[in-house]
Formats: structure tokens, sequence, C-alpha cells
């Protein structure tokens, strides 16, 4: 159990120290402080939702390899977990772009910077569904196996209210 803590906040670290690295090298460190601070609660939701995944994600892998049963949900999880941090840091492209001459891709991220935090938090939300639905159907974890909590169908409720939070933040940020 130690592991997994110490995997997901060193990952939600990392992403933490990305995030605050690319604004200081991209505009300075004062920028940086200001858009951290503006920013808090998002920084702290999409750190804390990247850090459990990365904790469930090497339970899942860890556990599922003692057995010798890799799974496709092992990959989807990773799969969901690597297009969470691509989206939740798709908008500091914007700082990174006007370096290379694409100011206008930049201006257009800069817009949008809201619609991608929202897009990463969701996508946090349906990748440690997926994980916590898999350790529930391998029984790797007694306590969750034991709830009376359908994981399967939480995932599938859980993944349908992302998209739809998703499609409003779409059509909020225009």
């Amino acid at each position: 159990m130690k592991r997994i803590i110490l995997v997901g906040l060193a990952a939600g670290l990392l992403l933490l120290a990305f995030y605050f690295g690319i604004l200081t090298l991209s505009q300075g460190i004062a920028h940086a402080v200001e858009q951290s601070a503006k920013l808090w609660y998002w920084l702290l939701a999409l750190a804390a939702g990247f850090g459990v995944q990365a904790g469930l994600f090497d339970f899942v892998r860890r556990s599922l390899s003692k057995r010798r049963a890799a799974t496709a949900s092992v990959a989807t999880s990773g799969g969901v977990s690597a297009g969470s941090m691509a989206a939740c840091c798709a908008h500091h492209l914007s700082d990174v772009l006007p370096l290379l001459g694409l100011s206008g891709l930049a201006a257009f991220l800069v817009n949008y910077q809201l619609f991608f935090i929202i897009v990463g938090v969701m996508a946090n939300v349906v990748g440690i569904t997926i994980m916590l639905e898999t350790i529930q159907r391998h029984g790797l974890c007694p306590v969750l196996a034991r709830l009376q909590v359908n994981m399967g169908w939480v995932k599938k409720v859980t993944m349908i209210s992302a998209g739809l939070v998703t499609l409003i933040a779409f059509f909020v940020t225009i």
C-alpha cells in the first residue's frame, strides 16, 4: 500500500513540476507563480487525479503481472492515463508555440485553456474509474471486491457523465 501512495504522490508532484517548469521557461517565474495562483484549484484537481491514476495503474500492473494475466483493461487504463496527461497539458503548448513561430495556434489554445483543463480532469475521473473496475473485476483488492457497488455500471455512468460535462464545457468556453 505504501508503494501506491508513493507512486501517486511522485506522479502528482512531477506533473506540478512539469507545469511550473514549462511556465517558468517560457514566460518567467513571476508568470508561473501568477498562473499557479489563478488556477490552483484546477491544478490541484489535475495533479491529484493524475497521481491517483498513476498509483492505481502501478498497483494493477504489478498485481496482474504476478498472476501472469495481462489484460486489455490494463492497456486501456494506461491509454486513458496517457490521454489525461496529454489533455491536461495541451494548454501549455500555448507557452511554447510562440517560440516555435506558431503564435496563432498558441492564441487558440489560450482561448480554450479552461476547456482543455476540464477535459484533463474528466479524463482523470474516467481513468480512475476504469482502474477501479479492473481491480474489482480481477479481485485484486479484497475490500473493493466485497463492495456492493458494481464498478462496471459506475464506469459506464462515469464515462457518459464525463462526455456530457466535456460537451457542456465546450459550449460554455466558446
